[in-house]
């Protein structure tokens, strides 16, 4: 659940650009401490995420991200395919296994 989560707020912030914790808990289904614990690991693991308090603040990515160039090898995306297949039966999951198979494609022309 928690790689699901992570993947989903990454996405989003590559799709929407900026978004608040409460936003993304309403989303996800998870408390807005979840949210900061998620991004703090996030920025852990290098994903160029930044937090900015106040009424023009939110969540955003700091820098663009190719997840295909990046953060991915073929192995891994297969992997997270798997994943996502295992959890078929949940809705929310179908968007993010179509982006999963755009990238997983695109890796294998390179």
């Amino acid at each position: 659940m928690q790689l699901y989560i992570m993947m989903g707020i990454l996405l989003l912030l590559m799709q929407c650009k900026r978004t608040t914790a409460r936003e993304l808990a309403r989303k996800f289904e998870v408390s807005e401490r979840s949210i900061y614990r998620y991004i703090n690991s996030m920025s852990a693991l290098g994903i160029p995420i930044s937090t900015q308090s106040g009424p023009k603040g939110g969540i955003y990515l700091s820098a663009t991200i190719d997840l295909n160039k990046i953060y991915f090898t073929r192995e891994e995306l297969n992997y997270l395919n798997q994943l996502i297949c295992d959890e078929k039966t949940n809705p929310k999951i179908t968007s993010l296994q179509q982006k999963i198979n755009y990238l997983n494609k695109n890796s294998k022309k390179k």
